[in-house]
């Protein structure tokens, strides 16, 4: 093994676990931009080391300055740990093994969700993004035992961290409360927009971007961005929408859901969703986009008329802060850090209010000059973030860690 002295002149050897670089939802964004932001930083001289699997190794673009350790598993972590699934014991101690060999001064986990076990001497600091899978497991997980798997690898996680990071204070507080932690265990590092998220002088009209959606040529529409699983509360936006439509004076409106539901690994509602829009009849009026690329979600917060975000719980809520970096209003449920996020560029609503929601998007709907001071409020207030500062201070935690 390196002396101390000369490890110390080298810079910080950090690990980090990539496993869920290739993850299409919140945790391989968060995962993907902190590690770009990371490589972007003149540091100390630090030195990156990204465990991965096979499998995620062959799609991962990773910076050239990060060394990458590629660990053979049966299956790759980010999908073994999906709603239906869970990770073999011999992945988890193949995973352990690899970091033990290492000995990085520090180990990052960017999501407790692809976590597993540190042994030996390493340091561990681990992202706790959200309590949802604790407050709200009928939601998340589809049978009994992956709720119980799920609460022994992050009671694992909290104990063996040395220090964990979270998205938001309203994730921080849920975090607290849940694990009873001392205050100073627990750290807010806010994510932030990507640098595609913002004003689009001419965007593309979601007729052409969104062939298959059949949408009429200039048509005004209500815009949802996310994952498609039952805590993010679609059915309260879809009721709320046929009643804006029976209330007249909006025929031409339409609502566009974007969310992947042929691959995503999560517990998904796209099922029920699909059949009670069909039952009430607005199958052509409701769109089903699927997975859809950063550069047309920005051009579709841009002709959005809102961006709304029913959730049941939120730890940061992406979406949100994206559409506000684009100047577009936000109309988000109250359960979750978007009052503190983006400010007066919000209305929010009681989750399961449905009466609520369709009044306040009815108020706003026949409001222009209402929504166009939110959209630049909202986006006054988000101009603050970025990944840089997040990954700066993702960096000075790890020091902290590693000099204890």
């Amino acid at each position: 093994m390196m002396p101390a002295k000369t490890r110390a002149a080298a810079g910080l050897r950090i690990g980090v676990d990539g496993a869920c670089w290739s993850n299409r939802r919140g945790y391989g964004r968060y995962t993907r931009s902190l590690l770009a932001a990371l490589a972007r930083l003149d540091g100390a001289g630090e030195r990156y080391s990204l465990f991965l699997d096979q499998e995620t190794a062959r799609q991962c673009d990773l910076p050239a300055s990060f060394e990458r350790v590629i660990v053979r598993t049966a299956q790759p972590p980010a999908q073994a740990a999906s709603a239906d699934g869970h990770r073999g014991i011999g992945d988890l101690l193949r995973m352990t093994r690899a970091v033990t060999r290492a000995q990085p001064d520090v180990f990052l986990f960017p999501s407790v969700y692809t976590f597993f076990p540190i042994v030996g001497r390493v340091r561990a600091v681990v992202t706790i993004h959200d309590v949802i899978a604790e407050r709200h497991p009928e939601m998340i997980f589809p049978r009994r035992d992956l709720a119980l798997f799920w609460r022994m690898k992050v009671g694992l996680a909290v104990r063996q961290a040395h220090l964990i990071i979270t998205v938001s204070e309203h994730a921080r507080e849920g975090i607290l409360e849940r694990f009873h932690l001392a205050p100073e265990r627990v750290r807010v590092v806010l994510e932030a927009p990507d640098a595609i998220f913002r004003p689009i002088a001419q965007p593309r009209d979601p007729a052409i971007l969104l062939p298959a959606c059949r949408l009429t040529p200039g048509g005004r529409y209500l815009l949802y961005v996310g994952g498609l699983s039952p805590h993010k509360n679609i059915e309260t936006l879809i009721e709320a929408y046929r009643r804006l439509l029976s209330g007249g004076g909006f025929e031409s409106l339409r609502l566009l859901l974007v969310g992947d539901y042929t691959e995503d690994v999560f517990h998904s509602a796209y099922a029920d969703l699909r059949a009670l829009v069909e039952r009430h009849g607005l199958t052509d009026r409701v769109c089903f986009t699927g997975f859809v690329s950063d550069d047309v979600v920005a051009e579709l917060y841009n002709r959005a008329e809102v961006l709304i975000q029913p959730s049941l719980e939120e730890g940061f809520g992406l979406p949100a802060v994206e559409a506000a970096a684009c100047g577009t209003p936000v109309v988000a449920s109250e359960v979750g850090p978007a009052a503190s996020l983006v400010g007066e560029g919000v209305w929010t609503f009681s989750p399961r209010d449905v009466g609520a929601l369709t009044e306040g998007l009815r108020t706003l709907l026949n409001d222009p000059a209402r929504r166009a001071a939110m959209g630049m409020a909202g986006r006054l207030r988000v101009a603050g973030l970025g990944w840089d500062r997040t990954a700066a201070q993702v960096l000075e935690a790890l020091r902290e860690v590693a000099a204890r």
